[in-house]
């Protein structure tokens, strides 16, 4: 009736299983295995030490805006108090004018 497909070929058929036997010796393949195996802990290690490093110089960046935020508040409370000393000069301004004012007027005699 039907034929009998192993459950790797039924559940991938675009993969085909060679049927050729291993001609390496089960020592040359561990030692091939382990050394990917130390290549990929070596990448994962490299890994590890560029995050610390990027982690480090994110603590760096973070002080750094913490800083640059003190300065920017600093900043606006000189520019808020510079405009409550513009608003203090027109007074002070028309003080002073209307003394001179005020004087030149005593200063011309009574007819």
């Amino acid at each position: 009736m039907h034929d009998y497909l192993p459950l790797g070929d039924r559940i991938f058929p675009e993969i085909q299983m060679s049927q050729s036997p291993v001609t390496d010796s089960l020592e040359i393949i561990l030692t091939n295995i382990t050394e990917k195996l130390d290549s990929l802990q070596k990448d994962v290690t490299d890994l590890k030490v560029d995050m610390a490093e990027v982690k480090t110089e994110l603590k760096i960046i973070d002080r750094r805006l913490e800083k640059v935020e003190g300065t920017q508040d600093a900043l606006i409370q000189d520019v808020s108090d510079l405009k409550g000393a513009k608003s203090l000069i027109i007074p002070v301004v028309v003080a002073v004018l209307t003394s001179i004012l005020t004087l030149l007027v005593r200063s011309i005699p009574n007819p």
